[in-house]
């Protein structure tokens, strides 16, 4: 996979949602996927969850650490992973 240099620093950025979203986005467990979700899906949910719009445990804390530009680089790069793991 070839990487934009925004690309790079999403997938950079996304390191921390792997722990508990999975390699790639995909879920092992009750957490919940996040492949196959799009870039204004995931960019929406990380807001509501940062604005404190969205109940949860953990996400407003780690949502809270984002800026904007953050957020939407996250949201790309998982949404580049359904484009490119899709192709395969």
């Amino acid at each position: 996979m070839s990487l934009h240099p925004s690309g790079k620093e999403g997938m950079m950025l996304s390191l921390s949602c792997t722990s508990c979203h999975g390699t790639y986005g995909i879920s092992p467990g009750a957490i919940p996927t996040i492949y196959g979700k799009s870039r204004e899906y995931i960019m929406k949910t990380m807001k509501e969850f940062r604005n404190g719009e969205r109940d949860s445990t953990v996400m407003e804390r780690i949502a809270k650490g984002y800026n904007d530009r953050d957020i939407r680089l996250i949201a790309g790069y998982f949404a580049s992973l359904t484009e490119d793991l899709g192709k395969k």
